[in-house]
């Protein structure tokens, strides 16, 4: 076991009532991630609708937010029985909040008749990386109208 992969998401939420990360995953204290993939959908929807989301990394002390849930993310291996060490939570109304600073690694806006499915490129230079204590935010910097969501983030813990 080489990789170690892990996912977590959540089931038919309502996002958006409120600024919120959708997705805030913390590099434990010894290790880094990588992310992989991104995916979310949207529930029942027919008209046509743009969701602005950016995806940020956090430097220096991290906390994640709270008003969400915090999944146990699952190892993708079936063979793996190691329990990942990155923390994730997922629709917190309070945000993330770094001593540092944001920086702002992508700008989406998503059509919610379409899934968003955000996967960088195969190279690990290609994909975006938090280091240790540092964090991965997908986040809706405004208020929506609530749409109901299902999704999953999908990292790699490495030392």
């Amino acid at each position: 076991m080489g990789r170690r992969v892990y996912q977590g998401g959540f089931d038919n939420v309502a996002i958006g009532t409120a600024v919120q990360d959708i997705f805030s995953l913390l590099a434990p204290a010894s290790k880094g991630i990588i992310l992989h993939h991104i995916h979310l959908e949207a529930a029942s929807i027919t008209t046509a609708a743009q969701i602005r989301m950016r995806l940020k990394r956090g430097s220096a002390t991290v906390t994640n937010g709270s008003g969400g849930s915090a999944p146990t993310p699952t190892p993708t291996d079936a063979g793996d029985s190691l329990a990942a060490a990155a923390t994730l939570h997922c629709n917190d109304t309070t945000q993330a909040t770094t001593s540092g600073a944001f920086s702002v690694l992508g700008y989406f806006q998503w059509n919610v008749l379409l899934p968003f499915d955000y996967m960088p490129g195969p190279e690990a230079e290609d994909r975006e990386k938090a280091l240790i204590s540092q964090n991965l935010v997908l986040d809706l910097p405004a208020v929506i109208t609530a749409t109901t969501v299902s999704g999953f983030i999908k990292w790699e813990e490495i030392p």
